[in-house]
């Protein structure tokens, strides 16, 4: 296996063509490179990365595929637009279908909204309660911020998360979460459905 380096904006582009939470970076490029724009390994359609027009090309067919077309999901704030039809898609896999406790479903489902915003998901940290953190890039940060935090990893992401609150407040996190990160009022009530269902 080998190691690429991609620029945030590539990464957030991958990242929100993404049909099924764990899938990886390498699936889904597989998915939009091979099936979905029919290159072939071997055949007689290939990009070469040697060649910037051929690159140039395949970005202008990737860049056609699922651009969101219905209004009602997407989002407006500070001139970020947010595809909540993503978020959402990730949330209707089979995994958020199974019985989990509450504590599953809040790291699960912040583990969706890192995934579906990537770049920008370091805005959780600016969610604290009292003297305390909610969210930090390690576990010992939340460890030293009070006592009893149990900090958890959120899937999929370098962030740590406080899972000792109870349940109205672990809604209330994953909301503001979802409000900073851009989502519609209306979106954010779906997904407090969704977290409370």
């Amino acid at each position: 296996m080998k190691t690429i380096t991609v620029d945030d904006e590539l990464y957030a582009f991958i990242a929100s063509q993404t049909k099924h939470i764990g899938e990886s970076a390498s699936d889904i490029l597989r998915r939009i490179l091979i099936e979905e724009l029919g290159l072939k390994r071997g055949g007689n359609t290939h990009v070469d990365v040697t060649k910037p027009k051929q690159v140039t090309k395949a970005v202008r067919e990737i860049n056609k595929i699922k651009k969101p077309t219905n209004k009602s999901e997407i989002a407006k704030d500070e001139g970020n637009v947010v595809d909540a039809g993503t978020l959402f898609n990730l949330l209707k896999h089979e995994k958020y279908q199974q019985p989990m406790s509450k504590v599953e479903r809040f790291l699960l489902m912040l583990g969706a909204l890192h995934q579906t915003h990537p770049t920008r998901f370091d805005v959780v940290l600016e969610i604290k309660g009292k003297g305390r953190l909610y969210f930090a890039q390690d576990k010992d940060t939340l460890l030293k911020s009070g006592s009893s935090t149990n900090p958890k990893s959120i899937p999929g992401s370098p962030f740590w998360v406080v899972t000792n609150n109870n349940t109205d407040k672990k809604c209330s996190m994953l909301l503001q979460t979802a409000e900073l990160l851009g989502y519609s009022k209306s979106n954010v009530e779906r997904l407090s459905k969704l977290f409370n269902a």
